[in-house]
């Protein structure tokens, strides 16, 4: 009942919310279109979206965030209808004084009852969601999210530290924003010595995406694979169980992977739905999780959209259908 009761009132949000700045709150109408096309600069005066019945499948329908993959719940129960007890959420957040107060969605998360770890954490970056707040280390069970399928403590193992999807740093435009980075379903198994250590691979990586965030949004994917992963070195991470976050079950993910759509100029002032392919990029970062500790972003861990696809099973940005997902020119990237 208390989860119903959570996803109720999440859609509620959603709802009261749709005469807002499409940057805060993502509104959709009855066709499931944001109903404004702003793709993220402050001025919030971005270009009215063009309404066409096909830009969101029914398959999304009604969730109709630039940065979402696809979310396929027939039945409204907060699982993917795929049969492998893949639970979402969204969570808003309060906005803070760079918004003007608004209401802002944070991120949504696909959380896996297999794994016991997130599968992917999808969210806009701008400027308006970092400010003064400060880290908060408000660790916690997501309230949207049945708590028994999630870690049950802060602590640690496996040789593993506790690794944010979306960075801590990237939501300090008010407490209550940082304090839902903390919720335990954005938070993964991480190597400790190679991986997320101060000047390790995915916080090399973490830093080269910081510098790709644009006056334009940039909407990133971050998300986990569990099964055997080879990467383009030749070199493999195998599949593990480990003891973290007071469980005994968790899944040690083998790749890391950050997803990435922007304008090119960064600056357009227009929807990314309202750009035609050759003004958008997108790509996929990719990691080992056993990678080497002093390894920094180069183009062999780049690969297209599609191709990631492939591999995890997943649709990303099924809401802008120009997005070139196919291609991908690395030197956009680097």
């Amino acid at each position: 009942m208390k989860k119903y009761l959570s996803i109720f009132l999440a859609l509620a949000v959603l709802a009261a919310c749709q005469k807002e700045d499409p940057l805060l709150t993502g509104p959709v109408d009855g066709d499931g279109q944001e109903e404004n096309g702003n793709n993220g600069n402050e001025s919030g005066n971005g270009n009215e979206g063009d309404n066409q019945e096909d830009v969101v499948p029914p398959a999304t329908a009604g969730y109709a965030w630039f940065e979402l993959p696809a979310i396929v719940d027939a039945d409204k129960d907060g699982k993917l209808d795929s049969g492998e007890s893949l639970y979402y959420a969204h969570h808003l957040c309060a906005g803070g004084e760079r918004s003007g107060g608004k209401t802002a969605r944070n991120y949504t998360v696909c959380y896996s009852g297999v794994h016991h770890c997130p599968m992917w954490v999808a969210a806009p970056r701008h400027e308006m969601y970092v400010g003064g707040s400060g880290r908060t280390d408000a660790y916690q069970c997501d309230p949207s999210i049945p708590a028994d399928i999630q870690y049950s403590s802060k602590s640690t193992g496996g040789g593993c530290n506790k690794g944010h999807m979306l960075g801590s740093a990237e939501r300090t435009s008010s407490k209550p924003t940082n304090q839902q980075v903390f919720y335990y379903t954005n938070i993964a198994p991480q190597f400790s010595d190679t991986f997320n250590n101060g000047g390790a691979a995915w916080n090399s990586l973490e830093d080269h995406v910081d510098n790709l965030v644009c006056a334009d949004t940039l909407y990133e994917v971050v998300g986990c694979y569990f099964e055997k992963y080879t990467d383009a070195y030749g070199k493999s991470c195998e599949p593990q169980t480990i003891s973290f976050g007071g469980r005994s079950d968790v899944s040690c993910p083998t790749m890391f992977y950050y997803e990435l759509l922007r304008t090119k100029s960064g600056a357009s002032g227009k929807s990314v739905r309202n750009c035609s392919a050759s003004e958008l990029q997108c790509a996929a970062f990719v990691l080992r999780h056993n990678v080497e500790k002093s390894h920094k972003p180069q183009a062999e861990d780049i690969i297209s959209i599609a191709d990631l696809e492939k591999i995890t099973g997943f649709t990303y940005f099924r809401n802008v259908p120009n997005a070139p997902k196919t291609t991908v020119n690395k030197n956009e990237w680097l």
